[in-house]
C-alpha cells in the first residue's frame, strides 16, 4: 500500500481568497483496470463540484490502472478547488470489500460518503444528505434515491426505497432497496462492525447493512434523487448464475442466523431469487426492470 496522508489544516484556502470550513466528510471509493478514463473524470468533477464539497477524496487504486487513468489522478491531484485527493495503491485487485477496508484506514473525518468511480452526483447530494445527518444525531447511515443509466438501457431507471428505518429494515429482509454508492455512514459506526466482509461475493454491501442493522444502526433515506448509477447488462448478468446463487443462499442463512430474517422469509426468499438467478438472461432483465420505476 502507497499512500500518504496529508495534514489537515482547520480551514481549507480556496483559489478564489474564501475560506471554506470543513465539511467532515471523506468520500471513499476505487477504481482498477477495467475502469474507463472518462467514467473516472466525471465521477469526480461531480465530487469537486458539490455544493458542500468533501475535505478528502479516499481513492483505492485495486491493482494496476492504465496511464490515461493516471492522467486523470494526475490532474484532480492539483485541481485548487479541493479536496485533498489520497491516493491507496494495492499491488493486486483484491475486489471491492477489500479496497473498502484498505481505504477506511485512511478516513479521518466524523463521516464517510460511499462513491463508485462510474458513478455521478448530483450536485446537492453531499449537502442533503449532511445537514440531515447534522440534524439527526441518532441516525447512523443516510442514502437517497439513485437513477439507473447506461449506453444499453434505452431509458432511465429509478432505484427508490422506503424512507424510514422501520420500513427500510422490512424491506431489505426481501431485498437491497439502498444503492451503495449513495450512502453517508457515521465512520465509528463503520469501524465498530470491522468494515467491509468479502464472504458472499458481491453482495459485500447487503451485508453491511445487514451487519449494521442488527447492532443497532438507525438508518434514513432522503426521497429525492441525487445519484446517478451507470449500469450494464454485463453488470447484471454478473448477478445471473448458479455460483452467484450459491452466495446468496450463504448470505440468507448468515441473516436467518442473526435474526434478521425469519425462518419463513428464508425459504420464500432463497426459492424466489434462485430461480430467478437461474432464468434466461433476457427474462431477468425484464423482471429487474419491474423492480424500478
Amino acid at each position: 500500500m502507497d499512500a500518504t496522508l496529508p495534514s489537515s489544516g482547520t480551514h481549507d484556502v480556496l483559489a478564489s481568497g474564501l475560506i471554506r470550513p470543513p465539511s467532515g466528510v471523506c468520500v471513499l471509493m476505487s477504481t482498477y483496470a477495467s475502469e474507463t478514463a472518462d467514467n473516472l473524470r466525471t465521477s469526480l468533477e461531480s465530487l469537486y463540484s458539490q455544493t458542500i464539497v468533501p475535505e478528502r477524496i479516499v481513492l483505492v487504486i485495486d491493482g494496476a490502472i492504465d496511464h490515461d487513468q493516471e492522467t486523470v489522478l494526475s490532474a484532480f491531484s492539483s485541481d485548487p478547488r479541493g479536496p485533498k485527493l489520497t491516493l491507496v495503491r494495492l499491488p493486486q485487485n483484491g475486489g471491492l470489500a477489500a479496497a473498502m477496508n484498505a481505504g477506511l484506514a485512511y478516513c479521518d473525518c466524523p463521516y464517510v460518503m460511499r462513491m463508485d468511480s462510474d458513478d455521478v452526483c448530483l450536485p446537492d447530494r453531499l449537502e442533503h444528505e449532511l445537514r440531515y445527518m447534522n440534524e439527526n444525531p441518532d441516525i447512523d447511515l443516510v442514502s437517497c434515491w439513485s437513477e439507473e443509466f447506461g449506453e444499453e438501457i434505452p431509458k432511465s431507471q429509478y432505484k427508490v426505497s422506503p424512507t424510514q428505518h422501520d420500513a427500510l429494515r422490512q424491506a431489505l429482509c426481501w431485498r437491497n432497496v439502498i444503492a451503495h454508492s449513495a450512502i453517508l455512514v457515521r465512520t465509528e459506526t463503520l469501524r465498530e462492525i470491522g468494515g467491509y466482509r468479502a464472504d458472499f461475493g458481491l453482495l459485500e454491501d447487503y451485508d453491511l447493512y445487514v451487519r449494521m442493522m442488527t447492532a443497532g444502526a438507525k438508518f434514513h433515506v432522503i426521497p429525492k434523487v441525487m445519484l446517478r448509477v451507470r449500469t450494464s447488462l454485463s453488470q447484471k448478468q454478473r448477478r445471473g448464475n448458479f455460483r452467484y446463487a450459491l452466495k446468496e443462499i450463504k448470505f440468507r442463512l448468515n441473516c436467518l442466523r442473526l435474526g434478521f430474517i425469519k425462518t419463513h422469509q428464508f425459504i420464500l426468499i432463497t426459492t424466489l431469487y434462485t430461480a430467478f438467478r437461474i432464468v434466461t438472461p433476457g427474462l431477468r432483465q425484464r423482471l429487474y426492470a419491474l423492480s424500478r420505476i
